[in-house]
């Protein structure tokens, strides 16, 4: 974390007291759900404020065995959640959740990818083709992807991304992936960990049934999950071969809230203290340089806060409210100087049609910015020693907006009866807007104008889907005045990857 131009860690000692009482159950091991579906994320979150399933859905990939085994047998729901249900059940069979060996291929072919993401999984390059094979077993899952893109931004043609095999011990997934994540409940982008970058390796634990804790003294914390991750960033960087560490615990303690905790880190690597003693001052919090360690044995980079949701699908009013705050520095203890988040959506039926939802979502990724005051530039996603900051591969581990910038996106989504889904969303704001010009900031070296448009539709096929898309992104330079204009197409056929 960011402190006096440096970086201090987040004391988090009552959270990780709290992360320590988890348990182990019975369970076995089932496929993940990758982030990247709205219009599936949309029938999800319907069932969850219906209160049909109890899965906390700020924290990708989720579990389809979690979701599975609270929708089987659920025929009396209520109405508005009855597409929603029809339409995962219909996932689910075509997921083929049975198990075995199932082959998958997926290929797309467009213009310039899209700079700015969103939840949603668009090509990341002009041209991708990819194949791979899943099997899923009692205790066991794995999934091989051999993937060739056409004109890599990191020079990396070949991939594996998508990637892993993982490993069933009592109601915990021990894996080795290569797969997306998403932490928050932001539509267009999450300030700590989203898909906007490539996946980074990472030897990973997440909990695979989310039930609540059987003891009467835990029971209030509602379906709960859990998730860490170790990860190995890219030899191409201010500090090669550096470490990522993430994790976070998310909660439903009553069906009209949400809450999440999340703490990553960039730590060790060529140069860097590595040992088990520097992982452990990491944990504690004490990297502040100066202060409660020397500089040259000072840990890691950190970014620590939380996240809510609140609905009142609960008292029959289709609203929700969201929030993500996450602190670049520490004091006393506690997540300080936040990049901010927040939302309101609504949802609702059009009878025969399907099911929609609105959203209006603001990031504000100025250090203590918080939306209307001013704050801290060059702060978000930086370090003094880990100047790469938290990027992966040229991109930003968090919020794809990257620091200083402050963005309004109006979204909507429609989910047709037939399983097809339309996505559209309208964002404006600025980039880079206090910064000292500079490269760190992958998508504004200087203060820009940013605008852009997006249309996506998702459509089942007796094979596969197909997903065609349509963008336009605006880059007015406020310090030359040139203006960048990109309309961004891209069509994708995929199917069970």
């Amino acid at each position: 974390m960011q402190g006096q131009r440096g970086k201090r860690g987040c004391g988090w000692r009552p959270v990780l007291l709290l992360l320590g009482l988890a348990v182990v159950e019975s369970a076995t091991a089932g496929p993940w759900l990758d982030p990247g579906d709205t219009g599936l994320r949309h029938d999800l979150q319907l069932l969850a404020d219906h209160g049909v399933i109890g899965t906390p859905l700020t924290v990708w990939p989720l579990s389809w065995g979690d979701i599975a085994a609270q929708i089987n047998g659920r025929d009396q729901v209520p109405e508005a959640a009855i597409g929603a249900l029809a339409r995962v059940r219909s996932r689910l069979r075509s997921e083929a959740l049975s198990g075995g060996l199932h082959l998958g291929a997926e290929a797309s072919l467009g213009t310039e990818a899209r700079l700015i993401r969103d939840f949603e999984d668009l090509p990341r390059q002009k041209g991708e083709i990819a194949a791979g094979l899943d099997w899923t077993g009692d205790r066991t899952a794995v999934r091989l992807v051999a993937q060739f893109v056409a004109d890599p931004d990191d020079d990396r043609e070949l991939r594996a991304d998508g990637s892993y095999a993982g490993l069933a011990l009592g109601n915990w997934m021990l894996a080795a992936a290569m797969t997306d994540r998403w932490w928050g409940p932001g539509w267009q982008g999450s300030m700590i960990l989203s898909n906007n970058a490539r996946p980074i390796p990472a030897f990973t634990i997440d909990r695979n049934s989310t039930a609540p804790f059987e003891s009467k003294w835990l029971h209030w914390i509602g379906h709960w999950d859990f998730t860490t991750l170790w990860g190995f960033l890219e030899s191409d960087r201010a500090v090669p071969d550096a470490r990522f560490f993430g994790m976070r615990f998310t909660a439903r303690p009553a069906r009209w809230l949400e809450i999440g905790l999340s703490r990553t880190a960039t730590w060790c690597g060529e140069g860097r203290p590595c040992g088990f003693d520097t992982f452990i001052d990491l944990l504690a919090g004490k990297d502040n340089a100066g202060d409660n360690v020397s500089a040259e044995d000072e840990p890691g980079n950190q970014l620590a806060g939380y996240d809510l949701r609140l609905t009142g699908a609960g008292f029959d009013v289709p609203v929700a409210l969201y929030a993500q705050r996450i602190g670049e520095d520490e004091q006393d203890l506690a997540p300080s100087l936040f990049l901010t988040q927040a939302g309101i959506e609504t949802w609702g039926g059009l009878g025969t049609l399907g099911d929609y939802r609105l959203y209006l979502e603001v990031a504000d990724t100025l250090c203590g910015g918080n939306i209307t005051g001013d704050g801290t530039p060059d702060c978000a996603y930086e370090h003094s020693i880990y100047q790469t900051g938290m990027r992966y591969r040229g991109r930003s581990i968090g919020h794809s907006l990257d620091n200083d910038a402050e963005v309004w996106t109006l979204g909507a989504m429609l989910n047709v009866d037939a399983g097809n889904t339309w996505v559209a969303s309208l964002a404006a704001g600025d980039l880079n807007r206090e910064g000292e010009p500079g490269t760190t900031n992958t998508v504004a070296a200087v203060e820009t104008r940013y605008r852009s448009a997006s249309l996506v539709h998702r459509r089942r096929l007796s094979f596969g889907e197909l997903q065609g898309a349509v963008g336009y992104e605006n880059f007015d330079n406020r310090v030359t005045g040139a203006t960048d204009e990109e309309w961004r197409v891209s069509l994708t056929w995929r199917h069970r990857l």
